[in-house]
């Protein structure tokens, strides 16, 4: 976990992202409220490891898994619901293209305009 993320945090460096924060994970998970009622969340609305800005100053989460792509569905209706901007990681050394060494790999969730 530790080196996929210094992994998604260099990307992210690299690209112009800047005031990365990532959730940390824990014993205690966080509790939301909303007006349906309250749940309890490992990550931010247990869909986003983390947070940060895009070079033009909007707001973007991230969710990152490792040798694996997160489910669609829930981020294209976050997306929808909300108008927020996503990127999903998958840090994988399984696929073909990383020739067995860890890389990063990236699909952009955003609003349309």
């Amino acid at each position: 976990m530790r080196d996929s993320n210094k992994l998604v945090r260099e990307w992210l460096l690299e690209n112009g992202y800047d005031e990365i924060w990532f959730k940390m994970h824990s014993k205690r998970n966080d509790l939301v409220f909303t007006q349906r009622g309250n749940y309890l969340a490992t990550d931010l609305w247990n869909l986003f490891d983390g947070i940060c800005f895009s070079s033009d100053r909007k707001i973007i989460f991230l969710q990152m898994k490792t040798n694996n792509w997160a489910k669609e569905k829930p981020l294209k209706d976050f997306v929808k619901k909300y108008g927020l901007n996503i990127i999903s990681f998958n840090v994988s050394d399984k696929l073909k293209e990383s020739k067995g060494k860890y890389k990063v790999y990236v699909r952009f969730y955003e609003k349309e305009n």
